[in-house]
This record gives C-alpha cells, sequence and structure tokens, in this order.
C-alpha cells in the first residue's frame, strides 16, 4: 500500500452538498482548532437555507439543532418549521442561553453548549446550524470548537450581507447561507457500503477462524487461572461506552480494566500463553464478534480505552479536538496502524501523528481504503511485529 498523504490534506467536509448557490466563501481559519484544520476546508461552496433538504435523500426528515436564538436562530427555526415534513426542529441551545429567559421561540431553548453535547451524544440530530451573525471571532471559535467533535452535518448560517447575497434576496430567510464545517463522515451509500463491507468480513473471520479461537480459548485455560475472555469498556461512536471483546493475555491480578497502566516490553503480567497471543495479534480476534454485533468496524479509528494515557496524561487532555476520531465506529485496524503508530505510544508527539492518522481515514474513507488497510495489516502481522507485546 502507498503511503498516506500527510494528515491535514484532506477535506474535512467530506462529500459536498448537492444544492449550492453556486459561489464560495472563504472560512476563516482561526475559527477552527488546528488538528482540525485541512486546506480545502478553507473555501467552501455556499448552501441556501431554502435548498438545505436537497442535501439529504428525498423524502426524509431532518433533525435539527440551532445553535443561538433570538433574533438570528429564532429566523432560521420559523423557516424551517415552513416546512414539518421536511425539518424537525428539535430545540435551541445558546451560548448566552441565560439571556434568552422570558423571550418566545418558536421552539424550546433547552441549554447552553455543554447542554447540547450531552444531548447530542444521546440523541443524535442529523444537523446543527450555528446561528449567531453578529458573534465576534473568538466567541465563535470557542463555540465551533466544542461542537465540531459531534458526527452530525453542522453549518455556519450567515446573513446577506456577510455571505455577499445579491439585493434580491436579503428580504427572504429562505436565502440565508450556510456554510459547511463539517459533514457527517459515513451516509447515504457509503454508510450501507460499510455495513456490508463489516458485516461480510466479520462472518467470514469468525467461520474460518472459529477452529483457532477455540484452541486459544483451551490453552488460555490451561496455562492461567481465570476466565477466557477479558472485556474492557472503550470508547465507541459518538462517544459511546462499549464492551470490547479481547482474549485474556494477562495474570487476573494484573488485569487493568481501566487501560491507564500500558503494556510494556516483557510485561511481568502477560501470561506465557498471552505472550504470543499479543506478538500475533490473536488476542483482537474476539471483536469480529463486536463488528458482527454492530459496535465496531473491520477498520476504523483504534478503540481506546477510556483512561488510555500518554506521559500519565489523559489522552483527551493532551489531544486538542481528541473525540472528533470517534466520529465513526472504532475499528479492529486502521490507518494509524499500518502507517507505524501500532502498541505503545510514548510521546505526545507521537499520539498526536496517531489522531492525525485517524482522522485523515475518517475524512478520506473509501471501501478501496479500507481493503488496502485490512491487507495491509494482515502483512504486518505475520512479518513485521516490532511493535507488538
Amino acid at each position: 500500500m502507498t503511503e498516506a498523504p500527510p494528515p491535514h490534506t484532506g477535506d474535512l467536509s467530506g462529500n459536498a452538498a448537492r444544492s449550492r448557490t453556486g459561489r464560495k466563501a472563504k472560512v476563516d481559519s482561526t475559527l477552527l482548532p488546528e488538528i482540525l484544520q485541512f486546506p480545502s476546508h478553507f473555501q467552501k461552496e455556499e448552501i441556501l437555507l431554502k435548498d438545505l433538504s436537497r442535501t439529504r435523500l428525498p423524502y426524509t426528515c431532518q433533525r435539527v439543532l440551532v445553535l443561538g436564538g433570538k433574533p438570528d436562530g429564532e429566523r432560521i427555526v420559523r423557516k424551517l418549521l415552513e416546512e414539518p415534513d421536511r425539518y424537525d426542529v428539535l430545540g435551541i441551545f445558546d451560548d448566552r442561553w441565560r439571556r434568552l429567559q422570558g423571550l418566545h421561540h418558536s421552539v424550546p431553548v433547552l441549554g447552553n453548549i455543554d447542554d447540547m453535547i450531552t444531548f447530542c451524544r444521546n440523541d443524535l440530530p442529523d444537523i446543527i446550524i450555528v446561528a449567531t451573525f453578529d458573534a465576534g471571532r473568538e466567541r465563535l471559535r470557542t463555540m465551533i470548537r466544542k461542537i465540531i467533535v459531534l458526527p452530525v452535518n453542522i453549518y455556519l448560517a450567515m446573513d446577506s450581507q456577510q455571505a455577499d447575497s445579491p439585493d434580491e434576496a436579503k428580504q427572504d430567510d429562505g436565502n440565508i447561507v450556510l456554510l459547511p464545517l463539517s459533514r457527517v463522515p459515513l451516509e447515504g451509500r457509503n454508510l450501507a457500503f460499510k455495513w456490508v463491507e463489516d458485516k461480510i468480513f466479520a462472518f467470514l473471520f469468525i467461520t474460518l477462524l472459529s477452529p483457532v479461537m477455540l484452541g486459544i480459548a483451551l490453552l488460555i485455560k490451561i496455562d492461567s487461572k481465570g476466565p477466557v475472555f477479558f472485556i474492557q469498556n472503550r470508547y465507541g461512536f459518538n462517544n459511546k461506552v462499549i464492551k470490547v471483546f479481547k482474549f485474556r493475555t494477562m495474570h487476573v491480578s494484573g488485569t487493568d480494566f481501566s487501560g491507564a497502566q500500558r503494556t510494556v516490553r516483557n510485561d511481568p503480567r502477560v501470561t506465557r500463553v498471552g505472550r504470543y497471543l499479543r506478538n500475533f495479534s490473536l488476542d483482537e480476534l474476539p471483536q469480529f464478534f463486536n463488528v458482527l454485533f454492530g459496535n465496531m468496524s473491520i477498520v476504523g479509528p483504534r478503540a481506546h480505552a477510556m483512561a488510555m494515557r500518554v506521559n500519565d496524561e489523559l489522552y483527551e487532555k493532551v489531544i486538542d479536538c481528541y473525540s472528533a476520531r470517534h466520529k465513526v465506529k472504532p475499528g479492529i485496524t486502521g490507518l494509524a496502524q499500518i502507517m507505524g503508530y501500532r502498541g505503545e505510544i510514548k510521546t505526545k508527539e507521537s499520539a498526536k501523528k496517531r489522531i492525525d492518522y485517524d482522522l485523515y481515514y475518517i475524512t478520506h474513507w473509501s471501501l478501496w481504503l479500507d481493503i488496502k488497510i485490512i491487507f495491509k495489516s494482515m502483512y504486518i502481522v505475520l512479518f513485521k511485529r516490532d511493535n507488538a507485546f
């Protein structure tokens, strides 16, 4: 497989929307977190509010949240409510939501930005529209930085003067311009392709490797006391906590369910059988059942333990917008692993590089890329196991 281009050379927004004004609008690079800045992100085609429904499959109702209350957010809400068969406006959030108390809105005001994040983690909408036309750069940057990690389509609304619209469009709220800030990586046909790929490969590997897995289970029981499987809570899609299956490779007394303690070379906690399993990544085989059950993919950013650390600091403290890697399901293998960031990560620079490749994968997904990663992973497991221990 040819080496992937350096991270930050892709388009965070994914596939371009089909309905546009035909004009370009430049995104201020300072509005986006550094780790999520891609050159092509700063020159995006505009979408008119009245044409937003055309960016989705026909006859589907899109669930929308608006970030910003009166007057700007309310204008957008009222326009969307004119088409109840196309939009379900769930509510308004505002970073200064207390100022909205006592003001009438067409939909409920549900809280501040942190409340919006919590809402989306539990009940993911299709679209978020940021509607604060008069917000200063720093305020806007703070808002975008918080929500950009969510796996939803995010648009920045601009009034006609900001978008330099024709005079005849300025009286029509339908001609409010929306600038795509972030697009769902996998939706529509691509999501269906990914689902089929996962199910086919998971079923195939489980069928072919079931005798091997039975043999491994027997060896684990003979070698040391304890269960055959190690089940650990890890981050899944949209920061959901999922239970990831592995063959147990450590003595029960040394098991770390939190993931805070890194496994090092010649780690005394690892059993005799576990050493061989980890060397050939055979301890990961039960994760094909995770894929079959639907909470993991064959290829994707690796599922990290919730207390995973680098230099004794949590990943989310070290890496800005770390949870953006959770915009897709975690994978058994991924682009970072085949690019040399497999196993122990000792420095913050290496941790950032690993996340860079995760984000590059998310924004450049293709079926062909997944196939190449799968076969390159098999080659590495068989012939290049330097960081497996």
